[in-house]
Formats: structure tokens, C-alpha cells, sequence
């Protein structure tokens, strides 16, 4: 923690997926470890079982830390006496959790948690400034380090200003930002109005303010600097874009050339000498046609993805499930001998690129009923979860062959496959275009699954008006 030590007391104001938290938060549980301080944090389930997959992927065996007492992953919401934060009672018990830790052998306490959860109905914000302000004098007298984390859509805007207030430093987004402008120490938050605390707030004040100015001369300078670097990265971009239209162009037509030419020659070797080749030769010959046309078709999903880059964009309300009706019956009329049990939820609408986000449809939903082909129950779902990370999603989710969640980083990448063509055709790019398509519409994708228990490809996109 030393290099973004600061103040010992820190917020973070983030207003995305609750995975924001990440790289502020499993840093400062990294460091306590390492430190020997006992790390707590406290969360809903969700975020708890978030945290612990975090760690996990970073070589920490979170059983182990949780066993020998280094690490508290906790929902507990026994602070909250019928359903009321008692800002007092919450710093008493945080006093003790820090003697405690010391007793056990650790430096201290390493704190951090969603305040939404801790400090439970919004009515309870009103004593936040209360709280935080005891909080950071119980941090100046005991080794307690803490990170106390507000989501800008899950908690009232007071009271993120409220934080800001009460916060020497303050992460926005994963930028900390060191000496936050709007902090004012806890001994004037509490202080009684009027006496001798009045002439140090004024004090205070101005030396805030001289640092405003100071501020804004740095913005001024760095807007300078900034007009210049769009100038010189639009430049940039232009040039890249021909470039890419050039690269394009030569895929379709430089580099068919010499396909065409392997596929007629092997193809007229196949016709004039295939009689008198054994059973081994003549799949010698075969496989090399295939591996023609596998060709081909990775230079159609190379052509398709950068089209979808270039594409322009006719932005109005769709009726997303008109679409993802239309998208399963072609694969229906595409593969009558299947039965696939297919739900579509009604109502479902956006605003987008009507035929952008078909073809990213038509990916998803085609993935499902590819994945689903080996089960004779398959089943696939397109609809909307309201409670999904950062609030409500679209969704297609199926019970099919599924992944193993360690490579899910891995699925939208060009020419990333998690199974072999033998077990399921395709080229790799279909989800790589899912997601292109999803952020030129400003949103998100992701995914869930287990292998051979089926996968939930979740996407976000502008809301209708």
C-alpha cells in the first residue's frame, strides 16, 4: 500500500458493474495479506462470492486465509438493529474488530465494503457524514486501513457528495485522486457551530481554495494538451482506417487467388486420377479440399467482423424480441429435424442498429442452438434479467455443452474457440463480432457457464426513450 498510502481512509465512487471495485479493492486485500493484516469485507453474497473468485484468480487460497483468520468475506448484517445504522455502535464495533485482529497476532484491520449493504435503507444515509467523520478519527488512533465503496446508481447522490466530504483521498473509477478538494476534516464536521473552530475552518477554507485555483490553471493546460493529442489521434485513425480497407481488400481478392487455385487443381486431380488412388491418398485429397473451404470461410468471418467496424450506424427503437423470434425461425426452417424447446420473452426493446444487433442476435442465439445440438431435451432462453451486474440485461441462455468459466476471457477473441471443430464447426469470430457490435452501442457482454451444464451470454444497450 505504500505507493497509494495518501490517507489511510479512502473512498471509491464508481457507477458501473459492480466488478469496478476490482482493481481498487483486491489490490488493498493483496497488500493487507502480504502485510499480515486481517482483511475484512463486507458485501451482498454476490459481491462476496465476486471478491472471492477475484483472490482466487490472483494464487490466494481464500479457504486457507479465511481458516487461519487473515480474511473475513462477510454478508452479516447484524450492525443493523432493526433495520437502523447506528453510526456509534457501527465505530465501537469496528474498534473492537481492530483490537481483536491485534490480539490475533495480526498488524491490524484492512477494511473494505459496499456502504450500500452496511449501511442498509436510504433513510440511513442521513448519518453518514456522522459516521465517516468518527470513522476517520478512528482510523488516525488504531491500525485500521479502509476503503469505503459507493455505487453512484445504488446510493442517494448526497450521499456520494457526503463521501467526498469526508474523504482526505477518494478513488473515481481506479484513479485516486490523493488530496480530494471537497474534504473537510472531522473535527469541524463535528465541531459545534460558532466558537474557535470557526476562525480554523475559514483558515482551512482558504488554503482550499488557493488549491482550486492552482487546479484549474493545471486543467487549462491539460485541455491544451488534450485538443492537441485528438487532433493528432484522429490523423491516426483516419490513416488506420485506410489501412484496413486496404488489408480487406487484399484478404478478399490477394490472398483467394492462390485458394482458388489449390481447390481446382487438387479438385481436378480428384476427378482425372481419383480411381487409381487407395482409400488413404484420396483422404489425403479430401482433407486438403476441406482445409480449402475452412480457409474460405475464416476469410468470410474476417471480411463479416470488419464490416461490422465499418459499418455505419441508424440508431432508432427496435422490438428485440420481433427479432430474436425472426433469427429462430430460420434456424428452425435451417434444421427442421431438431427439437429445441425455445422461450423468447415479449416487450423486450433497445435502441440500436436494427441490423447490427440482428446479426448479434443471430450469433448468440445460433451459438445456443449449435451448443445445444447433443442434448434431446435442449432448451434455450432469450429474455431480460433485471438483477444482472450494473442493473438490467438482455440475455440468451442455454443448457448445452457450456465452458469452464478459468478461459472466459478468452471467448471474444478473434479465432478463440474453447472446443475443437470436431465436436462443433465454426470459425471463432462469431462472438468476437457480438461484442463489437455491443460496444459501438455503448454497452457490455459477457458470460456465464459451467461445462456440459449450458452458458448465459448477457448484453447490454441504450435503453428505448
Amino acid at each position: 500500500m505504500a505507493a497509494t498510502e495518501a490517507s489511510r481512509h479512502k473512498c471509491l465512487v464508481y457507477d458501473g458493474d459492480p466488478s469496478e471495485q476490482l482493481p481498487v479493492v483486491v489490490p488493498l486485500l493483496l497488500d493487507g495479506l502480504h502485510d499480515n493484516w486481517r482483511c475484512l469485507y463486507l458485501g451482498s453474497p454476490d459481491a462476496v462470492q465476486m471478491i472471492d473468485n477475484a483472490l482466487s484468480s490472483k494464487g490466494v487460497s481464500t479457504t486457507a486465509e479465511v481458516k487461519r483468520g487473515a480474511l473475513v468475506l462477510s454478508s452479516d448484517r447484524s450492525h443493523l438493529v432493526d433495520g437502523r445504522f447506528d453510526p456509534g455502535a457501527m465505530i465501537d464495533s469496528l474498534g473492537s474488530s481492530v483490537d481483536e485482529a491485534v490480539r490475533g497476532g495480526f498488524k491490524g484491520l484492512c477494511a473494505t465494503g459496499d456502504m450500500r449493504w452496511e449501511l442498509g435503507a436510504d433513510e440511513n444515509f442521513t448519518r453518514l457524514l456522522e459516521y465517516e467523520a468518527r470513522l476517520e478519527q478512528l482510523i488516525r488512533d488504531k491500525p485500521l486501513r479502509g476503503i469505503c465503496q459507493y455505487h453512484r446508481g445504488m446510493v442517494p447522490a448526497q450521499a456520494v457528495r457526503d463521501a467526498l466530504t469526508v474523504h482526505r483521498s477518494a478513488y473515481v473509477g481506479s484513479e485516486l485522486n490523493r488530496d480530494n478538494l471537497f474534504y473537510i476534516p472531522p473535527e469541524l464536521l463535528l465541531a459545534p457551530q460558532g466558537g474557535p473552530e470557526g476562525a480554523r475552518y475559514a483558515d482551512w477554507m482558504c488554503r482550499q481554495i488557493l488549491r482550486v485555483l492552482d487546479a484549474e490553471r493545471e486543467r487549462d493546460d491539460v485541455l491544451k494538451n488534450l485538443e492537441r493529442l485528438v487532433a493528432e489521434r484522429t490523423a491516426e485513425l483516419a490513416v488506420a482506417n485506410r489501412h484496413l480497407q486496404a488489408f480487406s481488400y487484399s484478404v478478399s481478392h490477394d490472398l483467394r487467388a492462390p485458394l482458388r487455385a489449390i481447390s481446382g487443381f487438387t479438385q481436378a486431380l480428384a476427378d482425372d486420377w481419383g480411381s487409381r488412388f487407395d482409400a488413404e491418398a484420396r483422404g489425403h485429397l479430401d482433407r486438403v479440399l476441406a482445409g480449402v473451404e475452412r480457409m474460405n470461410q475464416l476469410i468470410d468471418a474476417m471480411l463479416s467482423l470488419g464490416r461490422v467496424v465499418e459499418a455505419g450506424m441508424n440508431r432508432r427503437p427496435i422490438d428485440l424480441s420481433a427479432l430474436a423470434n425472426d433469427v429462430v425461425r430460420e434456424l428452425r426452417a435451417g434444421d427442421s429435424g431438431r427439437t429445441v424447446e425455445v422461450t423468447v420473452h415479449p416487450g423486450m426493446a433497445a435502441v440500436g442498429d436494427p441490423a447490427l444487433v440482428r446479426a448479434a442476435l443471430a450469433n448468440l442465439i445460433g451459438n445456443a442452438w449449435k451448443f445445444t445440438s447433443r442434448r434431446a431435451d435442449a432448451t434455450i432462453e432469450i429474455g431480460v434479467d433485471t438483477a444482472a451486474r450494473g442493473g438490467e440485461a438482455f440475455f440468451v441462455r442455454d443448457n448445452g455443452a457450456g465452458f469452464d468459466m478459468a478461459y472466459a476471457d478468452r471467448l471474444f477473441g478473434v479465432f478463440q474457440r474453447l472446443h475443437g471443430q470436431s465436436e462443433f464447426p465454426g470459425t471463432g469470430v462469431g462472438l468476437a463480432t457480438v461484442e463489437r457490435i455491443v460496444s459501438r452501442h455503448g454497452g457490455r457482454v459477457w458470460a456465464e457457464g459451467e461445462k456440459g451444464r449450458g452458458a448465459t451470454f448477457f448484453f447490454t444497450l441504450a435503453p428505448p426513450a
